[in-house]
């Protein structure tokens, strides 16, 4: 970037697909993620009906609805498949979450290679962004000015970032130093003059929807904190942030000045190309991309430095564990014995087993089978309108058949405001008594509340 006088008074507006739901977005992303593993590799012109299809069976459509979540979200917002040669594929961002289920892993990648201008936008505000210079890492941009603000000990609103960052020209044009954008806004605060992002004959809410979304990414990521009037960076994310930081001078991954977009079609190519870059990833980013259960605390801006009391390490067995030797030391010490950790034995088809205990006054000291399923996101799970999905292995299943009755499935979710847990109990009878759905993938299971014995919380 190139130094020059800023003008933060020039302001542009620009914008990014809006999201469908955003405030769902981490319900419905194992969602849309297990109905692409089930149909992909398709045939483009079978893809769009056979998709909503299956979407429709968990979100209710007004005509339109369905759709958006597939063109807005799927596709433009999450890149989660990329069309090659007639084909549609998942993206290797996709591929990613189903084997490690982290979310904010998933929205960190996605954060991580977006650009404006973009090809997720039609053809006309693409090329009015290029025909106005702009030339931007929002995300990376960003992180960078939390992070100076975090080392001067700087809580930054929203409105800041929003005025002097995300809607001030010279910024998006790439020729203004996150250095000083942050002294400007210093400046600004002493001689207390305080701006926000307005648009002639529109409300402050329409100003600022686009804005308040990319946020949204960078909270959904894990990469920052915010509350209704600030925004600071999650301490806890030094990897990531770094990568993000070390590659905020390297020139955008597309560069759209040298595409003929006079040329017919461009529009085509242009999303084409796009899509399988977005939804690319290294192995160098799903290293440093990994969320640990530490880095969900959350922690006030001027509590950075606290130690965390989260040291339970990143695997869900480990948890699990912890809480079933626990209840079982309430109802009798000496049968902590019997509660074991097996995740290193392949073929089991469970992790751990316990006794039943308190929970079966009969017959205290029967076997629980228990599998983990794990997931990280940043808000708690709400599936009142829709499901959640995990997937078992065949060994997992034949388990599950063998011991029926004695085989739970332990639903963990870490968040920002806890650990959840929700216990299933024999989902071989479940899926016969038609309570949840097992498809023989690799064994989904889709299931809502109804099939939930137990829930517990735990802050």
């Amino acid at each position: 970037m190139k130094n020059m006088t800023f003008n933060p008074e020039i302001q542009y507006r620009c914008t990014i697909i809006r999201g469908k739901s955003i405030s769902r977005m981490e319900d419905y992303l194992p969602v849309y993620a297990q109905i692409l593993n089930e149909i992909c590799p398709i045939p483009a012109d079978k893809f769009d009906k056979t998709f909503d299809d299956k979407l429709s069976r968990f979100i209710k459509d007004d005509g339109k609805t369905i759709k958006n979540h597939r063109t807005e979200n799927v596709d433009k917002l999450l890149g989660m498949y990329f069309e090659k040669d007639g084909i549609i594929y998942i993206s290797e961002r996709t591929k990613r979450f189903l084997e490690n289920n982290d979310q904010p892993a998933f929205f960190k990648s996605a954060c991580y290679k977006f650009q404006q201008p973009n090809g997720s936008q039609k053809i006309l505000t693409t090329k009015e962004k290029i025909k106005n210079g702009i030339n931007f890492k929002p995300y990376h941009f960003i992180l960078s000015l939390l992070k100076v603000a975090a080392d001067k000990k700087t809580i930054l609103t929203k409105d800041e970032v929003a005025y002097y960052v995300l809607n001030a020209l010279q910024v998006l044009q790439g020729k203004i130093t996150v250095d000083e954008v942050f002294k400007t806004i210093l400046e600004r605060r002493e001689k207390k003059i305080y701006k926000k992002v307005e648009t002639p004959g529109k409300a402050y809410s329409y100003s600022l929807q686009h804005i308040n979304e990319q946020f949204d990414y960078l909270e959904l990521a894990n990469l920052i904190r915010k509350d209704a009037k600030n925004i600071w960076l999650n301490a806890k994310e030094v990897a990531s942030t770094e990568l993000f930081l070390k590659d905020l001078a390297n020139p955008l991954a597309i560069d759209y000045t040298k595409y003929n977009l006079s040329k017919k079609d461009i529009g085509k190519k242009i999303e084409h190309e796009w899509r399988e870059y977005y939804g690319a990833t290294t192995e160098t980013e799903a290293e440093k991309f990994e969320t640990t259960i530490e880095s969900l605390e959350t922690i006030p801006p001027t509590e950075v430095s606290r130690i965390s009391l989260m040291e339970l390490g990143d695997e869900g067995e480990n948890f699990v564990l912890k809480i079933e030797k626990e209840r079982v030391k309430v109802f009798n010490p000496r049968l902590v014995n019997k509660v074991n950790h097996h995740g290193k034995t392949k073929g089991l088809g469970y992790d751990v087993t316990s006794i039943e205990a308190d929970r079966n006054k009969k017959n205290p000291e029967f076997t629980r089978y228990i599998e983990v399923k794990s997931t990280k996101r940043i808000h708690p799970p709400d599936f009142t309108d829709t499901v959640d999905s995990i997937t078992l292995t065949r060994n997992e299943w034949v388990a599950a058949e063998q011991h029926s009755n004695s085989f739970y499935i332990y639903r963990l979710y870490f968040t920002t405001k806890g650990i959840f847990l929700s216990v299933i109990k024999d989902p071989v009878k479940k899926n016969n008594d038609g309570i949840l759905y097992a498809t023989p993938i690799a064994y989904r299971i889709e299931f809502g509340d109804k099939a939930v014995d137990e829930k517990q919380t735990f802050v």
